[in-house]
């Protein structure tokens, strides 16, 4: 007999923990934002690092979502009853310094790695121009105050972002 709900251990303190606290501000972006509204936020498990501080190629990473083997979520499902396509990890000792509004802006992120055909899609020119466009270069640092993306007032395709280092109406001019 399955159970109807994720088995949780009281007190647990290993090193991966499943943290349900993601899935309602994934579940908002998703039913705010039409580019990723073909996820399902149920078919995604959320895990928190609590120990490690990835990184690749020099920089720190600090979320990613990936598939969850067959074999993992047959086990899973054995133990629980749900059935889970994506694990989105977050590394906790990455966002710890993180504001919400970042947070949020991370897990808009990483949920644009779904695609429609519900296949994972690597990180691309298109999709950094459009966090750096809307959010500014230092989106996902300390330095970076950026728009709460669930507040109602604010839509992806309203947000002005930062101005650029040579705006559009400045132009080069040769001086002889």
């Amino acid at each position: 007999m399955a159970n109807s709900e994720l088995i949780q251990v009281e007190s647990f303190t290993g090193k991966y923990f499943i943290n349900e606290a993601y899935r309602p501000v994934a579940a908002a972006l998703v039913k705010k934002y039409k580019e990723i509204n073909h996820i399902i936020v149920g078919e995604i498990l959320f895990i928190e690092d609590t120990e490690g501080k990835k990184k690749k190629n020099g920089q720190t990473v600090l979320a990613q979502i990936g598939l969850i083997p067959e074999k993992w979520d047959d086990v899973i499902y054995q133990l629980t009853g749900k059935r889970f396509g994506y694990m989105m990890e977050i590394y906790k000792n990455n966002i710890y310094s993180m504001s919400r509004e970042q947070v949020f802006a991370l897990i808009y992120h990483e949920l644009r790695h779904i695609g429609a055909e519900g296949k994972l899609v690597n990180h691309d020119i298109e999709d950094w121009v459009n966090m750096v466009e809307k959010l500014g270069v230092d989106w996902n640092t300390t330095r970076a105050s950026i728009p709460n993306l669930l507040d109602e007032d604010v839509d992806w395709e309203s947000i002005t972002g930062p101005a650029t280092l040579f705006p559009a109406e400045s132009t080069l001019r040769v001086v002889k």
